[in-house]
């Protein structure tokens, strides 16, 4: 029951924050905590400060009060109420820590509810804390503590234990350490340390420290973080310095003998010095060497720039990078290589690298980082480089193919210097036995195989060259020599064909080619260097031919010539079968003909004669002897090349 109705008072109070802190109750807050906390006239505590252990006494001034609480440890920042287990209805308490600490009491008066808040605060007693380094020469030095419990007292005391005393006031001296010397070879007395506050708010002592001599006094935390060479040439160094130890920063050329810089320092924390007039080009090691109390020079670890060397110069678009460095006492761990700020590169040991993805025309700025252990970094002077490129050579290997009646195929490969992943090649064109030659390629053509679509192969030959520009704007000398598409054409029964060569090189042969309407090849007749060929009309009706040129590897096709003919049928009107070798048969030309058949009758109907074959011929003769002289019929069918049946009657004289 008693619970519950603190709860119940509780709740109420916190309801009444909430009005408040929303502008709804009267004298509305500015804040939850401030209304919650209330009259901070409703108890007093004694005492409000002293040292710990510190027992506080809470005496409540409000009449005639119920259910009394008190949180002794309550946050104001607390927009909750506390729990239960951390509230008493006790009046007295004992802080056995430092700190300040707010007091919650809350309850009831007449029916309504209260609250009111009030701060304590406890002052630390114990011993503060400091690290002793002695020497063997009699000099100490004490460094104060940076610790909560130190910087909690006003003043710190060292007691040297000879007698004298030295009293540091913590809230006007910033020196960190104390030094003091003694006889040398005497021995080191106790050192105390004890704290106090400058006005005496405490009933108890605080705790006095006795220092312990450290072993030695380690300057391993002394040590260079970065160096960076700027491309001016003022290296900047970072490092961790230590407070009241003197640092010198110190320089050697490549492998030789380390001298000071005229750069130094002795408080804590990250240093930075600058080393000026230094070549950028060149590899430098620096070092840091502290001494420390007892006057013992302590170096640190080797930190060696880095530099890209000059001469890392560009071809055909590749810049290729080297960079040297010295030993470095941590040791590598890795290279990077940065263009224009972002990494490309990444090696524990190279110390070259090939950039292929670069562009003529472009400006590239080029760094390299050593990553060391223990997070030491050196960064190089950065370096622009421009890619650059040799002079292109002339183009030498070209050919040109008829592909079909309104198209020539170019085609061209590159070799020697000069050569980019960017070019121009220009392609120029003129009628063959001309010399205008005019530009037909596109701008910027990067095609080595182009084909020109604005020609016409069955009338004309034409010749083209070329020439090469990189992506650096430089161009090969001259164009190269001129080459020529093969025009064939038809002055029946012979066929001719253009003799300029198609290649850069000289033509080794031509073939003549004859395919089917699909342009597969049937029959292939080696001409060897001639430039003519004489067709039998007699042995077909339909075929398409085309010229192959060779050099070496390389082939180039002319125009396809196509022959579709009408049958065309030579009869004769009479023979003399005479003896004389002149007209002694009767023979039929047959020209675009597949199929022949014929046959000779008498003039009563009688088949005198019959052949299947297109080359022979009637000699007058029949079964019984020579045939009489007079009138013959004959009957011929032959087969065009669309396949037509084309029948001839008619009659001749045979003469004796």
């Amino acid at each position: 029951m008693k619970h519950k109705l603190l709860i119940v008072f509780l709740l109420g109070i916190f309801s009444l924050v909430k009005q408040e802190v929303s502008g709804q109750g009267a004298g509305a807050r500015t804040g939850a905590t401030q209304s919650f906390c209330g009259n901070t006239g409703a108890f007093t505590v004694i005492p409000e400060m002293g040292c710990a252990p510190m027992t506080v006494n809470v005496k409540n001034r409000v009449p005639k009060p119920e259910s009394l609480t008190y949180a002794f440890r309550f946050d104001r920042n607390q927009n909750t109420p506390p729990n239960l287990s951390e509230t008493t209805q006790d009046s007295s308490f004992t802080y056995t820590t430092p700190g300040t600490f707010t007091i919650l009491q809350y309850g009831s008066a007449g029916g309504t509810g209260f609250s009111a808040c009030k701060d304590v605060v406890v002052k630390e007693t114990r011993g503060p804390k400091g690290e002793l380094i002695t020497c063997p020469n009699g000099k100490v030095r004490v460094t104060l503590g940076n610790d909560p419990v130190t910087k909690a007292y006003d003043v710190v005391t060292i007691n040297w234990g000879d007698g004298k005393k030295e009293d540091i006031n913590l809230k006007t001296n910033t020196t960190a350490f104390f030094e003091h010397t003694y006889a040398p070879g005497g021995s080191v007395p106790a050192i105390t340390l004890k704290g106090s506050y400058t006005n005496s708010v405490c009933s108890a002592e605080a705790t006095t420290t006795t220092l312990t001599p450290a072993e030695q006094q380690s300057l391993s935390s002394i040590r260079i973080r970065t160096v960076e060479m700027p491309a001016d040439g003022n290296a900047k160094i970072t490092y961790d310095g230590m407070e009241g130890i003197e640092t010198k920063v110190y320089i050697a050329k490549g492998s030789g003998d380390f001298i000071f810089t005229n750069q130094s320092g002795q408080t804590g924390g990250t240093q930075a010095a600058s080393v000026p007039l230094l070549d950028p080009k060149t590899v430098y090691r620096f070092q840091l060497w502290s001494t420390d109390i007892c006057g013992n020079v302590v170096k640190s670890p080797i930190v060696s720039s880095i530099a890209i060397k000059q001469g890392g110069l560009s071809l055909d678009e590749i810049i290729s990078l080297e960079w040297e460095t010295e030993p470095n006492t941590d040791g590598e761990v890795e290279f990077q290589l940065k263009r224009n700020g972002a990494v490309i590169f990444t090696t524990p040991n190279k110390r070259s690298y090939e950039d292929t993805d670069v562009k003529c025309g472009n400006t590239y700025r080029y760094e390299i980082v050593t990553i060391i252990k223990n997070d030491v970094r050196s960064y190089s002077a950065p370096i622009e480089l421009k890619p650059t490129t040799a002079q292109p050579d002339d183009i030498t290997n070209a050919l040109v193919t008829v592909k079909d009646d309104n198209t020539i195929t170019t085609k061209v490969e590159l070799s020697g210097e000069g050569i980019t992943s960017g070019y121009n090649l220009i392609v120029e064109r003129a009628l063959l036995g001309g010399s205008n030659f005019e530009l037909v390629s596109p701008a910027n053509n990067q095609s080595l195989q182009w084909d020109d679509t604005n020609v016409n192969t069955s009338q004309n030959s034409y010749c083209y060259r070329f020439q090469y520009e990189n992506a650096c704007k430089m161009k090969s000398l001259s164009f190269s020599k001129p080459v020529c598409s093969i025009l064939l054409k038809t002055n029946t029964p012979d066929i001719v064909w253009t003799g300029d060569t198609p290649f850069i090189s000289n033509v080794d042969s031509y073939n003549l080619q004859q395919v089917d309407e699909g342009g597969n090849l049937i029959n292939e007749t080696p001409k060897g260097l001639a430039t003519s060929h004489t067709l039998d009309l007699a042995s077909q009706s339909e075929f398409s031919y085309r010229i192959e040129a060779k050099s070496g590897n390389y082939t180039s096709l002319s125009n396809l010539l196509n022959f579709r003919s009408e049958a065309i049928l030579l009869i004769p009107d009479a023979f003399t079968p005479n003896g004389d070798a002149y007209n002694e048969r009767f023979e039929v030309k047959a020209y675009f003909v597949k199929d022949f058949k014929m046959s000779v009758f008498s003039r009563w109907g009688e088949v005198v004669y019959h052949s299947d074959n297109i080359t022979d011929g009637w000699d007058g003769n029949i079964k019984t002897g020579k045939a009489p002289g007079g009138y013959y019929l004959y009957k011929i069918e032959a087969t065009n090349a669309s396949g037509q049946t084309v029948v001839k009657n008619g009659s001749f004289l045979l003469i004796r």
